[in-house]
């Protein structure tokens, strides 16, 4: 928002109450995300895209049931996983029905305490295209962007 908005307006300050919503909801797509993954309720994290979603993943770019189905066991192969998120630039204007958010991450896999593998730790940002769906958003197209990574990528057998 360039200005200032006069909030004595009672148009513009339902205007502003709905892009605050909207911010806070596209922002909590990426963290609903890492979340799901964590705690292995992956339905959870993969309702953040919508069907015809695309991903540029680290290692494969396919739309989101391909690449979806590559990604749970590739999780599901480490003891724990735990995304750390962090900064975030979103870009919605008032009123838009599309906008953008990045993600600052850090993302840790845990291998088991003995068994001779490298865990994995990895800087990455999230870059969504998110559109609005109903009364929410979801994400319709995204690309991770490995910033470092610390261990072996893709995981040793």
């Amino acid at each position: 928002m360039a200005d200032a908005p006069d909030l004595t307006d009672p148009t513009e300050l339902v205007r502003t109450v709905q892009w605050l919503r909207d911010k806070a909801l596209i922002e909590a797509l990426p963290q609903r995300y890492a979340h799901g993954l964590d705690t292995r309720q992956f339905d959870k994290a993969r309702a953040v895209f919508r069907d015809d979603c695309t991903v540029k993943g680290s290692l494969v770019e396919a739309p989101i049931d391909p690449y979806w189905e590559k990604l749970t066991p590739g999780v599901q192969a480490y003891q724990a996983t735990m995304h750390f998120m962090g900064n975030q630039c979103c870009e919605v204007e008032p009123g838009a029905d599309t906008g953008y958010v990045e993600t600052y991450a850090v993302a840790y896999h845990m291998e088991e305490q003995d068994s001779g593998r490298a865990d994995l730790v990895m800087g990455v940002r999230y870059c969504d295209d998110v559109a609005r769906d109903g009364d929410g958003w979801l994400i319709v197209k995204r690309t991770a962007i490995p910033v470092w990574v610390r261990g072996p990528l893709p995981r040793e057998p």
